[in-house]
């Protein structure tokens, strides 16, 4: 906790026919997303998961390329987002990025949890 600084805290997993093929967390700035690792540890298995991730991935580039790219890149079936990224370069572009990929995308699951996980993220998006 406090080491992806200025980043927020993220996890993904990947499930494929139930079971879990694949599993990622942001580790720190600069390095991939939760998506990307857990998209890498799934191997071919990746293609057709289902990603739960803890916040809505991103969709621009920073010091690593969109993790909404990898996603669509994967050929994820479908998404499922914590939260929506309160951070304005982000804010629910990529729910219609991945949507207009083809990919389903739930949004709100176990929102008031990944809310408090990243607390501090959220009160410097909004404020």
């Amino acid at each position: 906790m406090g080491c992806t600084s200025p980043n927020p805290m993220v996890g993904c997993v990947s499930v494929k026919d139930g079971k879990i093929v694949g599993q990622g967390f942001h580790p720190k700035a600069g390095h991939p997303y939760a998506e990307v690792f857990a998209l890498r540890d799934a191997g071919e298995l990746a293609e057709n998961v289902t990603a739960y991730v803890s916040l809505e991935p991103c969709n621009h580039y920073g010091r690593t390329p969109p993790c909404t790219e990898a996603l669509i890149n994967a050929k994820v079936k479908r998404v499922v987002v914590g939260m929506v990224d309160p951070n304005p370069i982000v804010s629910s572009s990529s729910i219609s990025h991945l949507k207009d990929a083809g990919i389903d995308v739930t949004v709100g699951v176990e929102e008031d949890l990944c809310k408090k996980m990243n607390e501090g993220f959220i009160h410097r998006m909004l404020t």
